[in-house]
């Protein structure tokens, strides 16, 4: 399993560059977001997310393939957001 930070790409913050939850939800107010719309969206989409494996190998991608992208998708974030952050 490949283990590496989760740093974005695009920033939504111009300090801190991580892929992190709590930081999707401290600048929401940016966004035009309440805490609540926020929330709501960090918990569509962690539902969406946590279908990844069966998505992957529908697609046939290999089972070594999948472990490899696991700590991508799962990770206390995801379970954060399900929780409803």
């Amino acid at each position: 399993m490949d283990i590496k930070p989760r740093v974005l790409a695009t920033a939504i913050d111009i300090d801190d560059g991580t892929a992190s939850l709590d930081l999707a939800m401290n600048v929401a107010a940016y966004f035009e977001l309440d805490p609540d719309e926020a929330r709501g969206i960090a918990r569509e989409v962690g539902t969406a997310v946590k279908a990844w494996r069966r998505v992957a190998a529908r697609l046939h991608i290999s089972a070594v393939e999948i472990n490899r992208m696991a700590s991508a998708f799962e990770h206390e974030d995801l379970r954060a957001a399900l929780r409803g952050a």
